[in-house]
Protein backbone atom coordinates (compact mmCIF):
# COMPACT_ATOMS: atom_id res chain seq x y z
CA UNK A 1 0.00 0.00 0.00
CA UNK A 2 3.34 2.34 0.39
CA UNK A 3 3.26 2.95 -3.15
CA UNK A 4 -0.43 3.62 -3.64
CA UNK A 5 -0.13 6.39 -1.10
CA UNK A 6 2.89 7.79 -2.81
CA UNK A 7 5.55 6.62 -0.53
CA UNK A 8 8.45 4.00 -0.55
CA UNK A 9 8.16 0.29 -0.12
CA UNK A 10 11.22 1.23 2.59
CA UNK A 11 9.31 4.33 3.56
CA UNK A 12 8.17 3.98 7.37
CA UNK A 13 4.72 5.46 7.69
CA UNK A 14 2.81 6.32 10.86
CA UNK A 15 -1.29 6.58 11.95
CA UNK A 16 -0.96 8.32 15.69
CA UNK A 17 -4.28 7.17 16.71
CA UNK A 18 -6.20 8.30 19.57
CA UNK A 19 -8.32 5.49 21.12
CA UNK A 20 -11.38 6.06 23.42
CA UNK A 21 -12.95 9.29 22.41
CA UNK A 22 -15.84 10.25 23.90
CA UNK A 23 -14.75 7.74 27.42
CA UNK A 24 -14.67 11.11 29.56
CA UNK A 25 -15.05 15.16 28.83
CA UNK A 26 -11.37 14.68 29.39
CA UNK A 27 -10.76 12.92 27.31
CA UNK A 28 -12.16 14.65 24.42
CA UNK A 29 -10.58 18.20 25.40
CA UNK A 30 -7.22 15.82 25.31
CA UNK A 31 -8.32 14.40 21.69
CA UNK A 32 -9.17 17.53 20.28
CA UNK A 33 -6.49 19.57 21.45
CA UNK A 34 -4.05 17.44 19.99
CA UNK A 35 -5.48 18.01 17.01
CA UNK A 36 -5.35 21.29 17.08
CA UNK A 37 -1.61 20.39 17.73
CA UNK A 38 -1.42 18.28 14.64
CA UNK A 39 -0.13 15.77 17.01
CA UNK A 40 -2.05 13.36 16.07
CA UNK A 41 -3.52 12.24 12.54
CA UNK A 42 -6.43 9.63 13.50
CA UNK A 43 -9.34 9.11 16.35
CA UNK A 44 -11.66 6.66 17.51
CA UNK A 45 -14.73 6.72 19.10
CA UNK A 46 -16.76 4.82 21.18
CA UNK A 47 -20.36 5.50 20.38
CA UNK A 48 -21.98 4.00 23.32
CA UNK A 49 -20.43 6.59 26.16
CA UNK A 50 -21.98 9.32 27.50
CA UNK A 51 -19.50 11.79 26.75
CA UNK A 52 -19.31 10.55 23.00
CA UNK A 53 -23.01 11.42 21.96
CA UNK A 54 -22.26 14.85 23.90
CA UNK A 55 -19.39 15.35 21.37
CA UNK A 56 -21.25 14.19 18.68
CA UNK A 57 -24.31 16.18 18.89
CA UNK A 58 -21.42 19.19 18.91
CA UNK A 59 -20.85 21.22 15.72
CA UNK A 60 -17.42 20.62 16.20
CA UNK A 61 -17.53 16.98 15.47
CA UNK A 62 -19.56 17.55 11.87
CA UNK A 63 -16.22 19.16 10.78
CA UNK A 64 -13.73 16.22 12.12
CA UNK A 65 -12.48 14.29 9.04
CA UNK A 66 -10.48 11.78 10.86
CA UNK A 67 -12.67 9.91 13.44
CA UNK A 68 -13.30 6.29 13.08
CA UNK A 69 -15.64 3.91 15.41
CA UNK A 70 -14.04 2.06 17.88
CA UNK A 71 -16.55 -0.41 18.09
CA UNK A 72 -17.64 -1.50 21.90
CA UNK A 73 -19.17 -4.39 22.93
CA UNK A 74 -17.75 -4.16 26.67
CA UNK A 75 -18.51 -1.92 29.68
CA UNK A 76 -15.51 -0.97 31.65
CA UNK A 77 -14.67 -1.94 34.80
CA UNK A 78 -16.64 1.33 36.93
CA UNK A 79 -18.57 2.27 33.80
CA UNK A 80 -21.40 0.30 32.74
CA UNK A 81 -22.39 1.08 29.34
CA UNK A 82 -25.94 0.30 26.83
CA UNK A 83 -25.86 -1.11 23.75
CA UNK A 84 -26.24 1.70 21.09
CA UNK A 85 -29.16 -0.80 19.29
CA UNK A 86 -32.55 -0.11 21.04
CA UNK A 87 -35.35 -1.64 18.70
CA UNK A 88 -34.97 -4.92 20.84
CA UNK A 89 -33.38 -6.40 23.91
CA UNK A 90 -29.73 -7.78 22.80
CA UNK A 91 -29.69 -10.41 25.32
CA UNK A 92 -26.73 -12.20 24.70
CA UNK A 93 -24.95 -8.88 25.02
CA UNK A 94 -26.13 -7.47 28.23
CA UNK A 95 -26.36 -8.09 31.76
CA UNK A 96 -29.48 -7.43 34.23
CA UNK A 97 -29.01 -3.88 34.12
CA UNK A 98 -29.73 -3.98 30.35
CA UNK A 99 -25.58 -2.44 30.36
CA UNK A 100 -22.43 -4.36 28.47
CA UNK A 101 -20.51 -7.78 30.34
CA UNK A 102 -17.64 -6.50 31.54
CA UNK A 103 -15.58 -10.11 30.33
CA UNK A 104 -14.82 -10.36 26.97
CA UNK A 105 -13.87 -13.86 27.38
CA UNK A 106 -17.87 -14.33 28.37
CA UNK A 107 -18.87 -12.21 25.00
CA UNK A 108 -16.84 -14.23 22.84
CA UNK A 109 -18.36 -17.40 24.01
CA UNK A 110 -21.99 -15.86 24.19
CA UNK A 111 -22.93 -13.82 22.23
CA UNK A 112 -25.09 -13.96 19.16
CA UNK A 113 -23.92 -13.41 15.83
CA UNK A 114 -27.29 -11.68 14.62
CA UNK A 115 -27.30 -9.56 17.95
CA UNK A 116 -23.45 -8.44 17.67
CA UNK A 117 -24.37 -7.21 13.70
CA UNK A 118 -27.19 -5.25 15.01
CA UNK A 119 -25.16 -3.02 17.76
CA UNK A 120 -21.89 -2.91 15.87
CA UNK A 121 -24.03 -1.27 13.21
CA UNK A 122 -26.12 0.67 15.06
CA UNK A 123 -22.84 2.53 16.30
CA UNK A 124 -21.46 3.28 12.52
CA UNK A 125 -25.16 4.68 12.00
CA UNK A 126 -25.54 6.69 14.84
CA UNK A 127 -22.32 8.39 13.86
CA UNK A 128 -23.37 8.73 10.49
CA UNK A 129 -26.91 10.38 11.32
CA UNK A 130 -25.02 12.98 13.47
CA UNK A 131 -23.00 14.54 10.20
CA UNK A 132 -19.37 11.56 10.60
CA UNK A 133 -18.26 9.68 7.71
CA UNK A 134 -16.05 7.12 9.77
CA UNK A 135 -12.63 6.75 8.25
CA UNK A 136 -11.85 2.99 10.03
CA UNK A 137 -13.65 0.41 12.18
CA UNK A 138 -11.47 -0.78 15.36
CA UNK A 139 -12.46 -2.73 18.43
CA UNK A 140 -12.53 -1.54 21.72
CA UNK A 141 -10.13 -3.86 24.21
CA UNK A 142 -9.72 -5.76 21.00
CA UNK A 143 -13.43 -7.39 21.54
CA UNK A 144 -13.89 -8.44 18.43
CA UNK A 145 -10.57 -10.19 17.47
CA UNK A 146 -11.13 -13.62 19.56
CA UNK A 147 -7.85 -13.05 21.57
CA UNK A 148 -9.29 -14.77 25.29
CA UNK A 149 -11.58 -17.89 23.39
CA UNK A 150 -10.51 -18.56 19.85
CA UNK A 151 -14.22 -17.17 18.49
CA UNK A 152 -14.20 -13.84 16.88
CA UNK A 153 -16.53 -11.31 14.80
CA UNK A 154 -14.26 -10.56 12.34
CA UNK A 155 -16.40 -11.87 9.85
CA UNK A 156 -19.10 -9.46 11.13
CA UNK A 157 -16.55 -6.37 10.78
CA UNK A 158 -15.72 -7.54 7.11
CA UNK A 159 -19.50 -7.12 5.94
CA UNK A 160 -19.36 -3.82 7.87
CA UNK A 161 -16.63 -2.84 6.14
CA UNK A 162 -17.30 -3.83 3.16
CA UNK A 163 -20.62 -2.07 3.31
CA UNK A 164 -19.59 1.18 4.62
CA UNK A 165 -16.17 0.86 2.38
CA UNK A 166 -14.10 1.25 5.30
CA UNK A 167 -10.71 -0.15 6.36
CA UNK A 168 -10.46 -2.46 9.02
CA UNK A 169 -7.95 -2.38 12.12
CA UNK A 170 -6.37 -6.01 11.78
CA UNK A 171 -2.53 -5.68 11.51
CA UNK A 172 -0.94 -7.94 9.32
CA UNK A 173 2.08 -8.70 11.40
CA UNK A 174 -0.52 -10.08 14.22
CA UNK A 175 0.06 -13.58 12.56
CA UNK A 176 3.47 -13.45 13.75
CA UNK A 177 2.94 -12.25 17.10
CA UNK A 178 4.12 -14.17 20.06
CA UNK A 179 0.01 -13.58 21.89
CA UNK A 180 -1.83 -15.46 19.63
CA UNK A 181 -1.33 -19.07 19.46
CA UNK A 182 -1.12 -21.23 16.04
CA UNK A 183 -5.26 -21.85 15.72
CA UNK A 184 -5.09 -18.21 16.14
CA UNK A 185 -2.51 -17.89 13.37
CA UNK A 186 -4.32 -19.60 10.88
CA UNK A 187 -7.71 -17.93 11.61
CA UNK A 188 -5.92 -14.60 11.20
CA UNK A 189 -4.46 -15.55 8.45
CA UNK A 190 -7.80 -16.33 6.86
CA UNK A 191 -9.53 -13.03 7.45
CA UNK A 192 -6.56 -11.49 6.33
CA UNK A 193 -6.99 -13.13 3.10
CA UNK A 194 -10.77 -12.63 3.29
CA UNK A 195 -9.98 -9.00 3.45
CA UNK A 196 -7.66 -8.73 0.36
CA UNK A 197 -10.63 -11.00 -1.60
CA UNK A 198 -13.32 -8.10 -0.31
CA UNK A 199 -10.79 -4.70 -1.51
CA UNK A 200 -10.72 -4.05 2.54
CA UNK A 201 -7.72 -2.27 3.06
CA UNK A 202 -5.55 -3.11 6.07
CA UNK A 203 -2.32 -1.87 7.72
CA UNK A 204 0.71 -3.45 8.38
CA UNK A 205 1.08 -3.52 12.30
CA UNK A 206 0.30 -1.77 15.33
CA UNK A 207 2.61 -0.45 18.42
CA UNK A 208 1.59 0.94 21.72
CA UNK A 209 3.00 1.75 25.06
CA UNK A 210 3.02 -0.65 28.05
CA UNK A 211 -0.40 0.01 29.17
CA UNK A 212 -1.81 0.17 32.79
CA UNK A 213 0.88 -1.79 34.17
CA UNK A 214 1.90 0.57 37.07
CA UNK A 215 0.06 2.95 38.68
CA UNK A 216 3.15 4.95 39.53
CA UNK A 217 4.34 5.44 35.91
CA UNK A 218 6.96 7.87 35.42
CA UNK A 219 7.04 10.98 32.92
CA UNK A 220 10.96 10.06 31.38
CA UNK A 221 10.74 6.40 31.78
CA UNK A 222 7.65 6.18 29.69
CA UNK A 223 9.44 8.86 26.78
CA UNK A 224 12.70 6.54 26.84
CA UNK A 225 10.68 3.72 25.94
CA UNK A 226 8.60 6.15 23.44
CA UNK A 227 11.19 7.06 21.52
CA UNK A 228 13.11 3.61 21.77
CA UNK A 229 9.27 2.00 20.09
CA UNK A 230 9.47 4.66 17.31
CA UNK A 231 13.24 4.52 16.47
CA UNK A 232 12.28 0.74 15.62
CA UNK A 233 9.52 1.37 13.72
CA UNK A 234 9.78 -1.20 10.55
CA UNK A 235 9.00 0.06 6.98
CA UNK A 236 5.13 -0.22 5.92
CA UNK A 237 2.41 1.64 7.59
CA UNK A 238 1.86 1.04 11.15
CA UNK A 239 -0.77 2.29 13.78
CA UNK A 240 0.55 4.18 16.96
CA UNK A 241 -2.19 3.37 19.51
CA UNK A 242 -2.85 5.52 22.31
CA UNK A 243 -5.14 6.28 24.68
CA UNK A 244 -4.47 10.57 25.88
CA UNK A 245 -6.38 12.21 28.12
CA UNK A 246 -6.78 14.61 30.92
CA UNK A 247 -6.84 13.84 34.32
CA UNK A 248 -10.28 14.49 36.26
CA UNK A 249 -12.02 13.02 38.40
CA UNK A 250 -14.66 11.22 35.79
CA UNK A 251 -11.42 9.58 34.35
CA UNK A 252 -10.27 8.52 37.32
CA UNK A 253 -14.07 6.83 38.65
CA UNK A 254 -13.41 4.42 35.70
CA UNK A 255 -10.03 3.77 35.68
CA UNK A 256 -6.73 2.90 38.03
CA UNK A 257 -4.40 3.96 34.73
CA UNK A 258 -5.46 7.47 34.47
CA UNK A 259 -1.67 8.48 35.09
CA UNK A 260 -0.73 6.48 32.19
CA UNK A 261 -3.49 8.64 29.89
CA UNK A 262 -2.33 11.57 30.94
CA UNK A 263 1.35 10.76 29.87
CA UNK A 264 0.18 9.98 26.65
CA UNK A 265 -1.36 13.24 26.47
CA UNK A 266 2.05 15.01 27.85
CA UNK A 267 4.39 13.34 25.58
CA UNK A 268 2.17 14.20 22.28
CA UNK A 269 3.11 17.48 22.84
CA UNK A 270 6.42 17.20 23.86
CA UNK A 271 8.93 19.01 21.65
CA UNK A 272 11.15 16.25 21.24
CA UNK A 273 8.74 14.01 20.37
CA UNK A 274 7.17 15.95 17.50
CA UNK A 275 10.94 16.50 16.31
CA UNK A 276 11.63 12.42 16.83
CA UNK A 277 9.26 12.07 13.54
CA UNK A 278 11.05 14.46 11.42
CA UNK A 279 14.75 13.01 12.93
CA UNK A 280 13.14 9.11 12.03
CA UNK A 281 11.82 10.43 8.66
CA UNK A 282 8.61 9.22 9.76
CA UNK A 283 5.83 9.91 7.49
CA UNK A 284 2.69 10.77 9.26
CA UNK A 285 -1.00 9.78 7.14
CA UNK A 286 -4.06 9.44 8.81
CA UNK A 287 -7.15 6.70 8.35
CA UNK A 288 -8.85 8.68 6.33
CA UNK A 289 -6.05 8.99 3.47
CA UNK A 290 -6.88 4.57 3.76
CA UNK A 291 -10.13 4.48 3.69
CA UNK A 292 -10.13 7.36 0.27
CA UNK A 293 -7.76 4.81 -0.95
CA UNK A 294 -10.17 1.78 -0.82
CA UNK A 295 -13.12 3.82 -1.73
CA UNK A 296 -10.83 4.99 -5.11
CA UNK A 297 -11.11 1.20 -5.38
CA UNK A 298 -14.51 -0.19 -4.74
Amino acid sequence: MNSKLGFEESDRILIINADDFGITEGTNEAILELFKLAAITSTSIMIPCPSARAVLNSVEITTMEHAGIHLTLTSEEKQGLKPVYQEDTLHSLVNSDFEFFTDIAYIESNADLNEVMLELEAQINYAISRGLDPTHLDSHAGSIMGLYTGRDFLEVALDLCYKYQLPLNLPRRIVVQPFINEVQRERFTQVITAAERRGILLIDDMISLPYCQSTNANYDTVKAQFITTIENLKPGITQLTVHPSKITEELKGITSCYLEREIEFRLLCDLDIMLLFKKENIKLVSWKDVRDLQRCSF
